[in-house]
């Protein structure tokens, strides 16, 4: 038997089938078999996997412990578990490709704000949400290492839950932010403006490079033609569903959720003053040109004078970044920030 292949589940399983039992005793592994059972082979594994290990066994322990808010895109890995606060909208399916594409070995868990399950209420400011997600996190995960990240306007509550988590002695590895906006794109109105403009350049952009990469007329007209169509059936949807100028669907109680918890979000990055934080802090933009966008992501330095900053591709589009096609390269980013902590580049 050549155990030393095996994924960790794999490894347990075959513990099991011979009656030896291996479980986590603080920063410990023990283990109990039958006489016989525990060959040198086996032993070696123990010794040599005690790491991962112990990191399956916590991690599966901590599933038991299923908290409300926390959504395991990717339960498994050996690696930092990654928490991951979405956009204002809480769509926590945002992150499904961005997580596909961190490996197997990197566990992955998208957090829920309170008031879009229809039995909590959202929150209005930015600590009290990031001391939402802290308890749960500390609950679900009683030991570190984490990673805290965050998307678009959910940046703002990550670095605040990166702070929150630090302030208790938890061990947090970094807080990434992916496209983040800073909380004064929100306080003025000539900022908003700004970004919603530069946002709506930014998607004729992306649609015209879309349209230069097909290989023919026929195929740039059913793109355009598929377009057009699915903007038609998204406003007659919202039509049947009695939308009036953007007011919620009052006989939909999701729909009446989602826009109920988008305003409160705004309202609560709108109110948000970032404080000066003293880990580490990586700053994902969709690219270059990202900086000019009116999000402000530079902002974030006066809170985070030693933020990194890394860049997407020049045609990565950023409301986009964390989906197909663009979640392979910026999951790449990602990884290139954990090499760079690790002294590998």
């Amino acid at each position: 038997m050549n155990t030393h292949v095996l994924k960790i589940p794999d490894l347990l399983a075959d513990f099991a089938s011979k009656d030896i039992t291996v479980w986590v005793d603080g920063d410990r592994l023990r283990c109990n078999a039958p006489a016989g059972a525990l060959t040198p082979e086996f032993r070696d594994q123990l010794r040599d996997r005690k790491g991962e290990i112990i990191g399956f066994l916590n991690m599966a322990a901590a599933t038991v412990r299923q908290q409300p808010a926390i959504v395991p895109l990717q339960p498994h890995g050996t690696q930092a578990p990654i928490y991951a606060v979405p956009g204002h909208i809480g769509a926590v399916i945002s992150f499904s490709d961005f997580s596909k594409h961190l490996g197997e070995d990197q566990p992955f868990f998208a957090l829920e704000p309170p008031g879009l399950d229809g039995r909590t209420e959202p929150m209005d400011r930015v600590e009290d949400i990031a001391e939402y997600f802290a308890d749960q996190i500390l609950e679900f995960q009683p030991r570190g290492p984490y990673v805290i990240a965050g998307y678009c306007s959910g940046a703002a509550t990550a670095y605040e839950l990166a702070r929150l988590l630090d302030q208790r002695g938890a061990d947090v590895r970094c807080a990434a932010l992916f496209g983040p906006l800073h909380p004064s794109t929100y306080q003025t109105l000539p900022r908003l403006l700004f970004f919603y403009a530069r946002r709506q350049a930014g998607a004729v952009v992306m649609h015209l490079r879309q349209l230069a990469k097909l290989p023919s007329l026929e195929a740039r007209v059913r793109y355009v033609t598929d377009r057009l169509r699915k903007r038609r059936e998204e406003a007659g949807s919202l039509l049947a569903k009695g939308h009036n100028r953007g007011e919620p669907v009052k006989d939909d109680p999701v729909l009446e959720r989602r826009a109920r918890l988008k305003d409160t979000a705004i309202t609560a990055l709108r109110r948000y003053i970032p404080a000066p934080y003293r880990g580490r802090v990586c700053i994902f933009l969709p690219n270059k040109a990202w900086v000019r966008s009116g999000a402000a992501p530079h902002r974030w330095l006066r809170a985070a004078p030693h933020a990194e900053f890394y860049y997407g591709p020049k045609d990565c589009y950023g409301p986009h970044m964390l989906q197909e096609p663009d979640a392979p390269a910026i999951a790449e980013l990602y990884r290139s920030s954990t090499r760079r902590a690790a002294g590998g580049i």
